[in-house]
């Protein structure tokens, strides 16, 4: 009979049985909380992410150790002190720097730009002369397309260059042939196929000195054209400064 009577109740609805068995039950329509977290956490709120202690991460002073360790690393070559460039946006200096396996020097020019790129450079370094005609970009001619990008013209035969990296040398116009220097200079050129400009990586540091990047394998420079009109003249070196002097005896030491 007891059996029969539990079954009873089992299968009985929940409000039912307890109204037969007389307790009084205790409904709440909230359901249980989330357990309680030790510490303070962020609850994925945006904002509230876990920040790095102060001085850590990649800050302003380690990217100038950074930039002071470019400099160092052999790659960049120095090709000009401050003031060899001038400061007018479109200035330019031909400049050597690397050399080729048969010892010729190669020719780059500087040309000084009218806005700072994200390491404070205004200074590109291109090709000694134009892709199209050979003409010497020292005469180029500085200017800013309609987008923005930097771009230097040659003064005769009026092909023109990117100068952003970019683009890196793309070609804006080739041998456009406008007027009668450069049609002839189209005509005399008509069997050279298209060709970006060179565009070296350039730095300038705090102190205004101008460094380039060359090519990975190029080889650097050991005579100067200073040097080879010297030997050719018949003049003496000039005379070395006090920081030469002590680059001169240090390699005259290892040399023994």
């Amino acid at each position: 009979m007891r059996v029969t009577a539990i079954l009873a109740l089992a299968t009985m609805p929940l409000s039912l049985s307890f109204q037969m068995s007389g307790l009084t039950p205790i409904l709440s329509g909230e359901r249980c909380g989330a357990p309680a977290m030790k510490g303070q956490g962020t609850r994925g709120m945006p904002g509230k992410a876990v920040r790095p202690p102060t001085g850590s991460g990649f800050n302003a002073a380690s990217k100038k150790r950074m930039q002071q360790r470019d400099f160092s690393k052999s790659e960049w070559t120095l090709v000009a002190n401050k003031g060899d460039l001038g400061e007018t946006a479109g200035s330019t200096l031909a400049v050597e720097a690397g050399q080729s396996p048969q010892g010729q020097n190669f020719i780059w020019t500087l040309v000084r730009g009218s806005e700072t790129d994200e390491d404070g450079c205004n200074v590109f370094a291109t090709d000694g002369s134009c892709r199209a005609c050979s003409f010497p970009l020292t005469k180029g001619v500085y200017g800013r397309e309609a987008d923005g990008t930097a771009s230097i013209s040659c003064s005769s035969c009026g092909s023109k260059f990117s100068l952003d990296r970019e683009r890196a040398g793309e070609v804006i116009q080739w041998l456009p042939g406008e007027g009668p220097i450069q049609w002839m200079a189209k005509n005399l050129n008509s069997n050279k196929e298209q060709m970006a400009a060179g565009l070296l990586p350039t730095r300038v540091s705090q102190a205004g000195r101008i460094y380039v990047r060359l090519p990975d394998g190029t080889l650097p420079i050991t005579k100067t054209a200073a040097d080879r009109a010297a030997e050719l003249s018949g003049t003496p070196d000039p005379p070395q400064t006090a920081q030469e002097k002590v680059k001169a005896a240090q390699a005259k030491a290892k040399a023994k």
